[in-house]
């Protein structure tokens, strides 16, 4: 009798927890399904215009020049005279004397040749009349025949006028040797270095000094060879020139002058030589050995599109967003590229909107939403 009685209590509870199980299954709460919107990657677009495009070529170079000259004494002699402004830095105009040498022995040796040549002129005259006069001896006693030059005295004038021709040449000399004694800058100039002061004893040869061109002045721009043929050589072409100095910038403006025709072997570089000027300026920070910052203005491009770096994924590859808003990939040829742009002669056309905004993990044929900055978000 117990026996069935734990039995049917064993089958009582089972069938309570079926029914409270099902009941459980039955009233379960049922989940709201939400349909989840994909979300867009937001692009801003640059529409593609063909354009003439100015090539701007970046250097730099270092502030040298024109002219660096070395003076010498042509002359011996005990410097008598040296300029007050013959210091490094001072200026000389074109002609002004620098210094000047003990002119006495070189006025004396003028003079000793002034001397001589009014003999040789003397001498000349002489044998001149000599030969006249054995002109006319020979017609009245010479019986008609022909005299020849030893009787005309023609060896004679010969010798004197060569006398005069050397006393000239010695005249001239003497002249140039004391115009010599006076050193004198060649062109306007500033005095780079001295070695000399005043008494020092000069022979032939001795330097005194450098000075190189004051306000023309020179400088060496590198240039990449794929830079290199896009530069102008009508030699017209425009070199604008920047450096900033305690907080303040600096502009000039220069010419290309020149190519120096060869590669740097060490930098696979080709120099080019440009010119600029600080006469009417006067700017003292335009120095020799001041660094300075330059863009080149180069040849002009026809029918090139410039293109933001940013849109450029890997060497030659850009995006473009169809018109139903979704990506493509398309291959570009790239004339020249810079920091900030790059130009585009082959591979999109006019109208095309490059996607200039970076897409992470971005596929052929994914939808974008393109960005439109006429709308206003308050």
């Amino acid at each position: 009798m117990k026996k069935w009685a734990q039995i049917t209590a064993v089958f009582i509870v089972g069938l309570i927890g079926i029914l409270v199980f099902y009941s459980l299954v039955v009233t379960k709460p049922v989940a709201e399904t939400v349909q989840r919107q994909a979300v867009l990657s937001t692009v801003e677009v640059w529409l593609a215009e063909p354009t003439e495009h100015q090539v701007v070529i970046e250097s730099q170079g270092i502030v040298e020049p024109v002219h660096v000259t070395d003076l010498a004494s042509e002359v011996g002699g005990r410097v008598k005279f040296l300029s007050p402004e013959f210091e490094v830095g001072q200026r000389f105009q074109e002609g002004q004397v620098i210094l000047e040498i003990d002119s006495s022995d070189y006025e004396a040796i003028q003079a000793k040749a002034n001397s001589e040549l009014a003999e040789a002129k003397l001498y000349l005259i002489k044998e001149r009349a000599l030969s006249q006069q054995a002109s006319r001896d020979w017609e009245a006693l010479g019986k008609g025949k022909d005299p020849n030059d030893l009787v005309l005295r023609k060896p004679q004038l010969e010798t004197a006028l060569a006398r005069v021709v050397a006393a000239k040449a010695a005249l001239e000399k003497s002249e140039r040797d004391l115009e010599r004694t006076k050193i004198r800058s060649p062109y306007e100039s500033k005095i780079k270095n001295t070695n000399i002061e005043l008494g020092s004893l000069l022979s032939p040869g001795t330097t005194i000094g450098s000075i190189y061109s004051a306000d023309k002045y020179e400088i060496r721009l590198p240039v990449s060879i794929s830079d290199y043929d896009f530069v102008e050589f009508d030699f017209s072409s425009k070199v604008s020139f920047q450096t900033d100095i305690a907080g303040a910038q600096y502009k000039w403006t220069g010419q290309l002058l020149r190519t120096e025709s060869q590669v740097d072997r060490s930098s696979q570089s080709i120099f080019l030589v440009a010119s600029i000027e600080n006469a009417e300026l006067k700017n003292k920070f335009l120095v020799p050995g001041i660094y300075l910052k330059a863009k080149l203005f180069g040849k002009k491009i026809k029918d090139t599109y410039s293109v933001p770096r940013g849109a450029l994924i890997g060497k030659n590859r850009i995006i473009i967003a169809l018109e139903n808003d979704t990506v493509s990939f398309k291959e570009v040829t790239i004339v020249r590229s810079s920091r900030e742009e790059v130009i585009i002669s082959e591979g999109i056309s006019k109208g095309d909107r490059i996607v200039t905004t970076p897409i992470p993990n971005a596929i052929e044929g994914m939808k974008v939403n393109i960005y439109d900055e006429s709308v206003l978000v308050d």
